[in-house]
């Protein structure tokens, strides 16, 4: 970077900062557009749910790295979101980071997205453990897989997060493991290079599963539950790419 010229990549993210609200939109336009185009439900949550006057600033984003800045103008009935700055990339981190992990009981698992996501994980894959306690059907995978999408977008927009975090499976742990190093009481600590973490069910990893991985990693001397120890694992991890 030049002496005594602003750094882009610093200017880009106290924009998306300092914004008043951060949207998901199916296209941020192109850079000689005037206006960014937004559904019904996005315009009512600005518009009703946030309450936003216009001037207001509006970050937009498609979740694939591409975003924009904006500002709020239209009328009290219909708002609108005109052009404020040129279409913006978000690279993706150079080591994105995987955490595989049980499905945890009830609620907790969107608890779980949620702090995967404001965390920056690139990427979750929910597991079926030899010891594992909650189990899904293809039916009902494919319903809790659309809420847990739901509660990752909220917290995409929350965070001011430009890429999207990837939820798949659940898939058998045994089929997933090889790529994973796995959270185990006695293991070493997490590295730079740990970019796939796969935390186990409350019962524990089976002796296959273990020896199916490429190693083990510590989390601390306590018992952590499955939740609590992806967070401390993507948390871990995440601080090698700051």
């Amino acid at each position: 970077m030049t002496e005594g010229v602003p750094d882009p990549g610093a200017i880009g993210a106290e924009a998306l900062r300092r914004s008043a609200a951060h949207v998901v939109v199916d296209s941020v336009g192109a850079d000689d557009d005037a206006v960014v185009v937004i559904d019904q439900d996005v315009e009512h949550h600005l518009r009703r749910v946030l309450r936003l006057r216009a001037g207001e600033p509006v970050t937009v984003t498609d979740l694939a790295g591409r975003w924009r800045s904006t500002v709020v103008a239209g009328s009290r009935e219909q708002l609108q979101l005109d052009v404020a700055g040129d279409v913006e990339m978000t690279d993706r981190p150079p080591r994105p980071i995987t955490i595989a992990a049980a499905i945890p009981k009830g609620d907790r698992l969107d608890w779980m997205v949620q702090k995967l996501t404001e965390l920056g994980a690139d990427r979750l894959v929910l597991l079926h453990a030899e010891h594992s306690t909650t189990r899904w059907d293809d039916a009902r995978a494919a319903v809790q897989r659309e809420r847990a999408e739901r509660v990752s977008l909220e917290a995409c927009r929350q965070s001011r997060r430009t890429w999207s975090m990837h939820i798949d499976g659940p898939l058998p742990a045994l089929t997933v493991l090889p790529d994973c190093v796995v959270a185990e009481p006695g293991g070493r600590p997490i590295a730079p290079s740990d970019d796939a973490i796969a935390i186990g069910p409350e019962g524990g990893w089976s002796n296959a599963e273990l020896a199916a991985a490429r190693g083990n990693v510590s989390l601390g001397a306590n018992i952590l539950r499955v939740e609590t120890a992806a967070i401390a694992a993507l948390t871990v991890r995440v601080l090698f790419n700051s």
